[in-house]
């Protein structure tokens, strides 16, 4: 059953790489050219925190738009956008200019990645929903960090990368286009309020927000922290491409460790290791690229996974069928912590210099693991034994909710759940 899914689904999954290529070089070469046209760090983090802006609003409405015109004419529409998008940003370098092409950006990215996840959920039969997340996984976080990679191939102070960039974005439509798999039905994707979200778990939440705040920070502003510590395009471009892979190959033993030990005082070592690899950062920031790439590597594999973590413990208080619609309202606190992030330590950063966003990070970082410290006494607890096996996930920063349909623990009938919270909870971790 595996190889005829798999080989259905080839063309999408291929797109989808194809288009983190494009997506994941584009990030890193607009944060390097704004450095060095001279650019402040708050401009900078303004600008690229429009992204996180547009794939907010993406999330929101693109379903809508899916609904009425269907998968493929979305996703071609979209991948045109976003390509279109990519070459205005080489024509003429404005932070206004730019900062209205990353919502554009942004919301393209969140409806193509909505029709792959939902187009995936659909077609990937329940028995090997399991292997078939972890193959979109793999997919799209080996495609991102490789983007990074491009970054040295060319001159960030031409229009060439832009191109290459806007090229790969426009031939991930290629395949999907030529694929001759049906398209399928798609329900509107349902939220809970904010606040039921927090009684469901309120540490789930906050750190959903936290990891928003350091993914957001991080993948915008990485590049100028990297560039202001004197390394080559080339060297930025290995820098945030280790952060990205560390991410996938750590989710993985993090996430069973999660399953062995109490979700939460793992997700309060887990921010802690990331508060000392940050400062780790600081202290290494003038030391050879080697020495900063490979710790970078630990960080990332420590704060990519916090999401993830997260949205696990989430699970642990929730039936199956709930998980969508709380999914879906988690990401969005993680994409508001993504708009929050790169804002608040791009002005650290020009107060403080480059070494103020592992500064910034490494603080908040602290306050995830406090609060999970203060949680973790206050709040019901949950017998190992009952914990809901982890799960990986897809990067926060590149995912919608349709992706949790391949969990396979999640409900058949998930998309179509109507969610009721109860009118009085009582104060505990659920």
């Amino acid at each position: 059953m595996m190889v005829p899914t798999l080989a259905s689904l080839a063309a999408l999954l291929i797109s989808v790489g194809i288009l983190l290529l494009g997506g994941g070089l584009l990030g890193t070469l607009l944060s390097v050219r704004l450095g060095v046209e001279g650019v402040s760090a708050t401009v900078i983090g303004m600008v690229m925190a429009c992204y996180s802006v547009g794939f907010v609003l993406g999330t929101l409405f693109c379903d809508r738009i899916i609904q009425k015109v269907g998968h493929i004419r979305v996703f071609a529409a979209l991948a045109a956008l976003a390509a279109c998008a990519a070459l205005a940003h080489g024509l003429y370098v404005d932070p206004w200019l730019w900062a209205g092409l990353r919502i554009m950006f942004g919301f393209a990215i969140a409806g193509l990645y909505m029709v792959a996840e939902s187009w995936l959920n659909d077609r990937t039969p329940r028995e090997i929903r399991g292997r078939m997340l972890g193959i979109y996984v793999v997919v799209t976080s080996a495609a991102l960090g490789s983007g990074q990679f491009v970054l040295g191939l060319g001159d960030v102070t031409t229009h060439h990368l832009f191109s290459v960039a806007a090229m790969l974005l426009a031939a991930a439509l290629i395949p999907v286009a030529l694929a001759r798999v049906p398209s399928p039905e798609l329900e509107v994707t349902r939220r809970v309020t904010l606040r039921e979200l927090y009684w469901i778990s309120p540490l789930a939440t906050v750190t959903a927000l936290g990891a928003g705040m350091t993914n957001g920070a991080f993948f915008f502003l990485g590049p100028v922290f990297a560039v202001d510590v004197g390394f080559s395009a080339g060297e930025v471009g290995t820098f945030m491409g280790a952060a990205v892979l560390g991410g996938l190959f750590l989710q993985y033993l993090i996430g069973r460790l999660s399953d062995r030990y109490d979700r939460r005082r793992v997700i309060m070592a887990t921010a802690l290791l990331v508060s000392l690899l940050s400062v780790g950062m600081v202290m290494l920031q003038e030391q050879p690229v080697w020495a900063v790439t490979v710790l970078v590597i630990f960080w990332g594999g420590s704060n990519f996974t916090m999401y993830a973590l997260s949205l696990a413990l989430a699970h642990d208080f929730m039936a199956p069928k709930e998980r969508v619609p709380a999914s879906a309202t988690l990401l969005l606190v993680h994409g508001i912590g993504m708009i929050i992030g790169p804002l608040a330590l791009s002005g650290l950063m020009d107060v403080v210099g480059a070494h103020g966003l592992f500064l910034g990070i490494a603080l908040v970082a602290v306050l995830i693991a406090f609060f999970g410290g203060y949680r973790d006494r206050v709040g019901q607890r949950i017998e190992v034994a009952s914990q809901e096996p982890y799960q990986v996930s897809p990067q926060a920063t590149h995912s919608t909710p349709y992706w949790t349909g391949l969990d396979p623990a999640a409900d058949d009938a998930q998309l179509e759940f109507e969610f009721e919270f109860p009118e009085q909870v009582d104060d505990h971790d659920w």
